[in-house]
């Protein structure tokens, strides 16, 4: 018996992209502008939990919180990451406002293609750790 069940790595990958591919959709449901404030080292500041007023209707304001909860989760795993490249290419891949292509985000990296892929699908493990206690890993095969 392993002390940590086996991942489905392919499964989790397919998770954590399809979670991140999300992040333009929750924000245009919280409200909130096209960019978020992101450090130098591609950490998020957080947003401003009293914001302005919320005069729509319940469902709105649920929904609007429902959107911001998703979002701070999002960005709390991006930025708890540990290697700031892995942070880098999520963000510029998932949750810039003008996503990149990967060629674009491995030449301003200066990797190899091979490198860039094997970064990315570490961040993307990582990522899927790290968002909500492990919730997008898949155990077993």
């Amino acid at each position: 018996m392993a002390f940590f069940p086996e991942i489905d790595e392919e499964k989790t990958i397919a998770n954590a992209k399809r979670k991140l591919k999300e992040y333009p959709r929750w924000k245009r449901i919280a409200g909130e502008p096209g960019t978020q404030k992101v450090t130098q080292v591609f950490t998020f500041d957080l947003r401003n939990p009293g914001g302005s007023p919320n005069r729509a209707v319940e469902k709105l304001a649920i929904n609007r919180v429902d959107a911001e909860a998703e979002l701070d989760a999002i960005e709390y795993a991006i930025s708890n990451l540990h290697v700031p490249t892995y942070r880098r290419i999520l963000y510029e891949r998932y949750l810039n406002h003008k996503p990149l292509s990967d060629v674009r985000i491995y030449d301003n990296l200066f990797l190899s293609e091979s490198q860039y892929y094997e970064f990315k699908r570490a961040a993307l493990l990582a990522f899927a750790e790290l968002y909500r206690e492990g919730s997008l890993i898949v155990h077993g095969f």
